[in-house]
């Protein structure tokens, strides 16, 4: 099983990589959900990924709250895409819903190429969209080239054991080649089951793998 951890500073991920994380989703303010991490951060991460054979996801998310982004803070994402791929990133990760539950599929396109030729993963904004939609973004984010969806089924508030039953829907809906990858509460205690009742290889979680406390860094 793939176990992906998200988390926010170099120290943290050489602890995870010593416990056996195979990927790292990288952020800065894990208390907003996650957001852009700076440059500095990055390029460490970048390095230490390669040193350890492992793969990197980088956030880009320019604030809190929700994913319903104006034109300036897609332009800041797009700049943010692109010092990204200079500073030799393969895989990022994003999302943005509109007002209504849709899939911005507008705006996403925009990122999408400024993305090119990263590879992108679309966030938990997934699970903003309204649930009737959700099976037609699958299709769509599937057909414009995104690998991976992270999805925690619902409401973060719900515990992922209460999600299950539409985290089953969602894998079952995903177009062939599309990764779901469920996050959320996925911890190294609980993942095990999650992935035999879902039927799926990877998993997400900031606590995927045990980790010694911040003091003991």
């Amino acid at each position: 099983m793939i176990k992906e951890i998200a988390l926010a500073d170099i120290v943290t991920m050489r602890a995870a990589i010593r416990n056996g994380v195979d990927r790292v989703e990288l952020n800065s303010r894990l208390d907003l959900g996650g957001l852009t991490p700076d440059d500095q951060t990055v390029a460490e991460a970048v390095a230490l990924a390669a040193e350890a054979q492992i793969d990197l996801v980088v956030m880009i998310r320019p604030r809190g709250g929700d994913f319903d982004y104006s034109e300036a803070e897609i332009e800041d994402m797009r700049r943010s895409l692109r010092r990204m791929r200079a500073l030799g990133v393969k895989t990022v990760t994003f999302g943005v819903v509109d007002v209504n539950k849709h899939l911005a599929r507008d705006r996403v396109t925009k990122l999408l190429e400024a993305a090119k030729p990263m590879q992108v993963v679309y966030h938990m904004a997934f699970d903003d969209i309204a649930e009737r939609c959700q099976q037609q973004a699958l299709r769509w984010l599937a057909n414009y080239g995104v690998i991976r969806v992270l999805t925690h089924g619902g409401k973060l508030t719900v515990p992922i054991t209460e999600t299950v039953s539409h985290l089953q829907e969602i894998v079952q809906m995903a177009p062939t080649g599309l990764t779901i990858l469920p996050g959320g509460g996925v911890t190294f205690e609980n993942a095990g089951w999650l992935a035999q009742q879902l039927h799926v290889s990877e998993l997400h979680g900031s606590k995927i793998v045990p980790l010694p406390l911040k003091d003991a860094l």
